[in-house]
């Protein structure tokens, strides 16, 4: 037996002991996932997280045991094989976000060594015309500077996070209810063959989000007054600076800008002095800034020259005085990211004109 009876019982007493944990870095690990690469860089997602039930676990070694085809003498063996007791997933709205979320996530988190993880793309009906699961999978731990406080003891506890489209996640959850757990035996040919029109209609249901966003931010473009959210600041905006990511870190600054009144491109517009496109005097004063910033040794937060980083840093000799005093005391990692900004703008200005020493 791959699997003893007495294994299962163990492993499934212990992780009723510890699934505390696990649905406690579960949660952190969404809670980072969904403020700061979701609503920090204006993409439309769901996320999602769970940690899996004990009764799930028990279910899922008993399959094990009943197939061969894994050896688990130990309990031990049981924690180090099954690794997504807690996992998040990431449903991005348009397919073409996946992969940036893929590079946030794989920046924002470490490996078991502290290095970037690994992620694993899995397409499976390239090479199976009747599977059409698709997702990109990382193991992820939270990073030195997170395991503080409550979360010192989830240190080396792996979290699986997983990135598909909406659309791709239906055809996965509707398959693997089916198919890979099934409740009353295998899976008729008319069932198989209705899964496959699904994966079509969901393949197709991808191209057609993706079209419906491009006509929104194109309608959007063309409407006049203020802002309506994050997204119709991206849209609107995004004109300035072509061919770089502009939704990258947009929703920190788009709310800094709430507070100061900046609820539309013609508001934005007279404070900046720079021609449009601005792609290129954006990059030319963020990089002013950054080496400035180096001089003084100040290193807790770099700009980003393919982000939005470019509009602030054209703001920041009107705003940022006003980002520093209207964000308030309790605010988000985002904003504590851009005051820190304006705090060093400040400050090298005043030496720059002499006002300090």
């Amino acid at each position: 037996m791959t699997i003893s009876e007495d294994t299962i019982k163990n492993a499934v007493l212990r992780y009723h002991r510890e699934y505390d944990r696990y649905l406690k870095l579960s949660a952190r690990v969404a809670e980072i996932c969904r403020f700061e690469i979701v609503e920090g860089n204006a993409i439309r997602a769901q996320v999602t997280y769970r940690a899996k039930s004990p009764k799930s676990l028990e279910g899922k070694l008993r399959r094990f045991a009943a197939s061969g085809k894994k050896d688990l003498p130990s309990v031990q063996s049981v924690f180090d094989a099954v690794r997504d007791l807690a996992a998040v997933r990431i449903a991005t709205y348009e397919q073409r976000h996946e992969d940036q979320v893929v590079q946030l996530v794989c920046k924002r988190f470490v490996d078991l060594r502290g290095a970037s993880p690994n992620s694993e793309r899995k397409d499976k009906n390239a090479a199976d015309n009747s599977n059409f699961y698709r997702a990109t999978h990382i193991e992820a731990f939270l990073p030195e500077t997170d395991v503080i406080g409550t979360y010192a003891n989830v240190s080396d506890v792996p979290c699986e996070i997983q990135i598909c489209s909406m659309m791709a996640h239906v055809w996965n959850e509707v398959e693997h209810d089916l198919g890979y757990k099934p409740l009353t035996g295998s899976l008729s040919e008319q069932e198989r063959s209705l899964l496959v029109s699904l994966g079509f209609a969901v393949r197709q249901g991808d191209i057609t989000i993706g079209n419906l966003f491009s006509e929104t931010e194109r309608r959007q473009r063309e409407h006049g007054g203020v802002f309506t959210d994050v997204y119709d600041f991206v849209a609107r905006v995004r004109g300035w600076f072509p061919d770089i990511d502009f939704g990258r870190n947009a929703g920190p600054l788009y709310e800094a800008l709430q507070p100061i009144r900046l609820v539309s491109p013609e508001g934005i517009r007279r404070l900046i002095a720079a021609p449009e496109p601005m792609t290129e005097p954006g990059q030319k004063a963020l990089d002013e800034f950054t080496a400035k910033l180096a001089v003084k040794g100040e290193a807790r937060f770099t700009l980003d020259r393919n982000s939005s980083d470019l509009l602030l840093v054209l703001l920041l000799p009107q705003l940022a005085r006003h980002i520093i005093s209207s964000s308030g005391d309790a605010v988000s990692d985002g904003i504590a990211r851009l005051r820190w900004f304006a705090s060093r703008f400040q400050e090298l200005s005043k030496v720059e004109s002499g006002g300090l020493s």
